[in-house]
């Protein structure tokens, strides 16, 4: 290949580079475990969720760009895949001034603005408040979703709806955040596509700067019609270079008149770096129906790696 050649391939493949952009990120996040609600056996298992992706964007010119995200869940301490090859995300897109318009397999905009942010666990480790946020109702995540979003002044709103393949209708779902200096207020309307079931939860944070205060309430019907309603307090506090956490919450079965779930969490979570974190929680649960030869205590000690 002559001089002229290979200056022109070299100018052409940095000038790719420049308008596309690729990100490839990662976490593996292994513990040794004592989970509640579950029998006794200290295991070593997936603190939260490990995995691997790419995202990046190409500049279409016009203010216009095109998105796109892939990522791959797997459990860290086999080796092994998640039940879909791509079950963290899968979507390609388009962002404007209009916002953001994405196609795939995508977060619902109420599990990531109304219920998520509540909890300190992000509903990860042994710790998580999974089944107080989402109602025992709600997911978070749907397949063959049409999603929108849209920020502006402090505001996001965000829309998806799927396919609901076997399901009575769509599942569809809203959220709306607010976001100013400490103050985080977020709403979220789930319908899992079943007949009856419908999920709304109102949380908000603060961040007082020496500790933050976080609360979520919701209430909606599960599959079945029966009314379920859920509150959660937690608050977190910077110590060293850690985060000590703590949480409470409950979720009830109006219809049947029983506590559904209730937990109380504890945590310190260390940063050795920018990506490295040493953590210790602690959880008490008790739970309808638990089987008595299930622990109502769990535990995790573990590390976790981002990249």
């Amino acid at each position: 290949m002559s001089r002229t050649l290979l200056t022109a391939a070299l100018l052409g493949a940095f000038s790719s580079l420049a308008t596309a952009q690729v990100t490839m990120y990662g976490r593996i996040d292994l513990s040794l475990a004592q989970p509640a609600d579950a029998v006794e056996n200290t295991e070593l298992r997936n603190g939260s969720g490990s995995r691997f992706g790419l995202r990046g964007t190409e500049d279409l010119g016009g203010g216009l760009k095109a998105v796109f995200q892939i990522e791959h869940r797997f459990n860290a301490d086999t080796g092994s895949a998640g039940t879909r090859f791509w079950e963290g995300k899968s979507i390609v897109g388009l962002e404007g001034g209009f916002g953001r318009v994405t196609l795939g397999r995508e977060e619902n905009p109420a599990y990531t603005f109304g219920q998520n942010p509540a909890d300190p666990w992000g509903s990860d480790t042994v710790a998580g408040n999974g089944s107080i946020v989402n109602g025992r109702i709600g997911t978070n995540r749907y397949s063959d979703s049409l999603n929108y979003r849209y920020s502006d002044g402090g505001f996001t709103i965000a829309a998806q709806i799927t396919e609901g393949e076997g399901l009575d209708d769509r599942p569809y779902s809203l959220g709306l955040a607010y976001a100013v200096g400490p103050l985080r207020l977020g709403v979220g309307f789930e319908n899992p596509g079943n007949a009856n079931d419908n999920w709304v939860t109102v949380k908000g944070s603060y961040n007082f700067g020496a500790f933050a205060l976080r609360g979520l309430i919701g209430n909606g019907t599960n599959v079945n019609g029966q009314k379920h309603q859920s509150w959660l307090l937690a608050a977190t506090t910077k110590i060293g270079a850690g985060e000590l956490r703590a949480s409470f919450g409950q979720l009830t079965n109006k219809d049947l008149y029983v506590v559904a779930d209730r937990q109380f969490a504890f945590g310190y979570h260390y940063a050795m770096s920018r990506r490295t974190t040493l953590y210790a929680d602690l959880i008490s649960e008790t739970r309808d129906n638990m089987p008595a030869d299930r622990k109502s205590t769990g535990w995790d000690v573990g590390i976790k790696h981002d990249f």
